[in-house]
């Protein structure tokens, strides 16, 4: 790389610098090009997983973490550092980001990207982060309604459904544990005393990420409450079948009590001349019993008791 390439980037014009590798000897090489001292290296290697925020003569240094879906669509973080100075701004994380690769590919070919200032550029880059998180928290809800579908429609084993809603609990939790510590950043560059966002034209769109980042936090927790709200569906849903079960149950208990009741009668040794039919006097009493129970079936069929 250039060591001079800084000295050709003049007042209107970024250099961003993109690095893919933590790698300790290329974050030394691009401190010096940059002459930048007091660069975090170790810090940037160790990867801390709760965002922070540094400032330095030259330059300001802040670490997040962002999300996208990984293999087989699971929950992934992306932990990303940026230095931040006049005219620079150098990001590192391992391997590819997405919206960083779809922001330059929506952005190639256009003259103005490398006409923002580093302020500008940042504000895109954190309002891309914030973004990365709503799309996984739409495939939460879309998978939330899904659910919703399959509860109401058909009966769903106690294992499919337990082992759907700790998925669904994880990643939301996930997305909360990893979302809420950034509130320090967001408060940090929108507050007037930060003066290289202060006094930059981009101060507004710093004060309008801020209120984006609440946003956020309040669909992370609203999500939250929809997936436990699965649980409700599901026990009332649980609770409308078993109440169907113990009314078929009582149902055929008190049907099969009558018939009990008058085969016993039948059963009974008193000398009356009914009882005295012989075999026609038994399949009387069998079809009779039969017939009582297909009406009482009837009955409560079309009265919805069964």
């Amino acid at each position: 790389m250039n060591k001079n390439i800084l000295n050709n980037v003049n007042d209107k014009q970024l250099l961003w610098i993109n690095i893919l590798e933590r790698d300790e000897a290329t974050l030394k090489s691009v401190a010096n090009i940059l002459h930048l001292e007091k660069v975090p290296v170790r810090g940037i290697l160790r990867v801390y997983e709760r965002p922070k925020i540094y400032k330095f003569a030259d330059f300001y240094h802040f670490f997040i973490v962002s999300v996208e879906a990984g293999e087989g669509g699971a929950l992934r973080s992306i932990p990303i550092d940026f230095l931040v100075g006049k005219n620079f701004v150098v990001t590192v994380h391992d391997g590819d980001v997405k919206y960083l690769q779809d922001f330059v590919k929506r952005k190639r070919g256009e003259s103005q990207i490398g006409e923002l200032d580093a302020e500008s550029f940042v504000a895109t880059m954190l309002d891309l982060h914030i973004a990365s998180y709503f799309r996984f928290l739409e495939r939460i809800e879309h998978q939330v309604d899904k659910m919703d579908e399959r509860i109401l429609e058909k009966d769903l084993e106690d294992s499919e459904f337990l082992q759907q809603m700790v998925s669904l609990r994880r990643d939301v939790s996930k997305l909360r544990r990893w979302f809420l510590p950034h509130r320090d950043i967001f408060f940090t560059l929108s507050r007037p005393d930060f003066k290289r966002i202060a006094d930059s034209d981009s101060f507004e769109s710093f004060q309008q990420l801020n209120d984006h980042f609440e946003s956020a936090v309040d669909s992370i927790e609203s999500s939250r409450d929809t997936v436990l709200s699965l649980f409700d569906l599901y026990i009332t849903k649980s609770s409308h079948r078993m109440n169907n079960a113990m009314r078929r149950l009582t149902f055929i208990t008190l049907t099969a009590g009558g018939l009990g009741v008058i085969a016993g009668i039948f059963g009974m040794n008193f000398e009356v001349e009914f009882f005295k039919s012989a075999e026609t006097g038994f399949w009387m009493a069998v079809g009779g019993m039969i017939i009582l129970a297909a009406i009482t079936a009837s009955v409560a069929f079309h009265r919805r008791w069964i």
